[in-house]
């Protein structure tokens, strides 16, 4: 019988907790908390596992209402008209696979951004920094959200 993906973060818990960390020396600290760290990282993704999904696909549609707003808003010479063109090429056909869409997709606005700085037009600068400082405050308050059951932040929830 294979194992489950729970049973198998699990597993790996047990071995870093029981036989790993056990076994470093006292004066290797770091290597002790860095196990620590990795311990705490796969106790927490065996809780978010089943979200997992969910949550990269609502993070993909913010992303493409991001570039959606900047294709929408942003002029320039050659890079950006470049970079625009690879914009909508990747929120042309987002195709099944979630994480390679999101990597798509962030890594033709990085470009975008790249591309602006060297040649957008003045209001395409001034656009561009409106529409992601939005976009990344409510980006961030989801992600915190997110993490917020396992103390990491202080955040405030309303009732």
């Amino acid at each position: 019988m294979t194992p489950t993906t729970d049973e198998r973060i699990a597993s790996v818990i047990r071995s870093l907790t029981e036989v790993i960390l056990p076994h470093l020396p006292p004066e290797a600290s770091l290597a002790q908390e860095q196990v620590q760290l990795a311990i705490g990282h796969l106790q927490i993704l065996r809780l978010q596992l089943d979200a997992i999904p969910g949550f990269e696909a609502e993070e993909l549609a913010d992303t493409r209402k991001l570039a959606e707003e900047l294709v929408g808003a942003i002029e320039g010479g050659t890079a950006t008209q470049a970079a625009l063109g690879t914009v909508k090429s990747v929120l042309g056909d987002p195709g099944p696979d979630v994480r390679a869409n999101l990597t798509a997709v962030n890594r033709a606005v990085e470009t975008l951004v790249q591309a602006v700085s060297v040649d957008g037009a003045a209001s395409a600068k001034a656009h561009l920094f409106k529409v992601i400082l939005a976009h990344e405050e409510a980006r961030v308050e989801k992600d915190r959200r997110w993490f917020l059951p396992y103390g990491f932040d202080t955040m405030e929830v309303a009732p």
